[in-house]
């Protein structure tokens, strides 16, 4: 049996925490004594109830202290091979192998890698995983190694992400009509701009087709309170329903029409996956790697960076065309299914895996 230890700065609820807790948990399915390395948080928690155990581990503190620590874990635990996600967490894996010459380190890059000294040292991994073919033309740009980059999809846990969740009690407790044209945004709050919440409020403002659209804004962050004080100088707050930060997220996609991402930036575009296995056709900006996730005209529609306009005629044509509608959501459904399942990533890491255990 090998021994996997998966490592990441924080395992609360994030693009890179959820990936890191879906691995581990389908590593433990397939037979791999699995653990995880990181600063504790509700994911951690969730492992552990599992049976895969999180040794914390300071990363966000100081990725030296974590090297020291990590190098017990490994001496004690018989650490066959080390998978990373975040930066932090990969220099802390590299600063321990040098007392463990022989042990694999495969790193997830979640997001942009910087050409700097301090993350161009992630060069000394022995693979490096992207999360979308835009990213891993990015890092061979920046002067990474390409022998050692490759391109793996996050798959979506089809167990949790499906058509048959029921979103209609959510509707009711918004207080949305039934015949709503609903639209959910899942993203952080950290600005108004940079996941595009401003872009909806605007869409929503400014064109009166849109009075029978609903925005449900999943996520919080420290411009929440700028995005409800902008919602009321829009007069939307009958339209636009801040949630926060939900566990149960699905509930929330299943209650809306279309999964929205107008984000002025993202490597993948985790939501808009989710959003699509549940049914729901993607609209995003042609940018990083939201083309990757929605295949235009087809599962949804990938429109020019950063217009407003196009965003909402694709938007309007949605709420309009019911054939075209419910041809884009089975599409959606069933090419999330196929292409980006979560057995098709895991078979994909395991062969990765194969390459590097001695």
């Amino acid at each position: 049996m090998k021994t996997i230890l998966l490592i990441v700065p924080r395992l609360n609820i994030g693009g890179a925490e959820t990936y890191t807790a879906l691995v581990a948990e389908n590593l433990l399915q397939r037979g791999y004594k699995v653990f995880t390395a990181s600063g504790g948080g509700a994911l951690a928690n969730k492992l552990s109830q599992k049976g895969i155990r999180n040794f914390w581990l300071p990363i966000r503190f100081s990725t030296s202290l974590s090297a020291f620590i990590l190098k017990r874990i490994i001496k004690k635990y018989k650490i066959d091979l080390i998978h990373a996600n975040s930066a932090a967490a990969g220099i802390t894996a590299l600063k321990a192998k040098k007392y463990f010459k022989d042990i694999p380190i495969i790193y997830t890059a979640h997001g942009v890698l910087n050409n700097n000294h301090k993350e161009f040292i992630l060069n000394n991994c022995d693979k490096i995983i992207c999360v979308s073919k835009y990213l891993q033309e990015d890092c061979i740009k920046k002067g990474f190694d390409k022998n050692k980059l490759t391109t793996i999809y996050i798959g979506i846990d089809q167990n949790k992400f499906n058509s048959t969740v029921d979103g209609s009690y959510i509707k009711e407790a918004l207080h949305i009509p039934k015949n709503a044209f609903v639209l959910s945004l899942v993203a952080r709050i950290k600005n108004l701009t940079n996941k595009g919440h401003l872009d909806m409020l605007n869409i929503l403002k400014n064109h009166k087709d849109t009075q029978n659209w609903h925005l449900i804004v999943i996520g919080k962050g420290k411009s929440l309170h700028k995005l409800k004080n902008m919602i009321k100088q829009y007069n939307l707050e009958k339209q636009v329903h801040c949630v926060g930060h939900q566990v149960n997220v699905t509930q929330y996609v299943a209650a809306s029409d279309v999964i929205v991402l107008p984000s002025y930036f993202e490597t993948f575009g985790l939501s808009l996956a989710e959003g699509m296995a549940m049914g729901k056709p993607g609209v995003t900006y042609n940018i990083g790697g939201c083309p990757e996730v929605v295949q235009n005209n087809k599962t949804g529609f990938v429109v020019d960076y950063k217009n407003e306009e196009a965003f909402y005629q694709k938007l309007l044509l949605l709420s309009k065309d019911k054939k075209l509608y419910t041809q884009m959501a089975t599409n959606a459904k069933w090419d999330i299914k196929n292409r980006l399942s979560c057995d098709a990533m895991m078979t994909q890491l395991e062969q990765l895996y194969t390459e590097y255990i001695k």
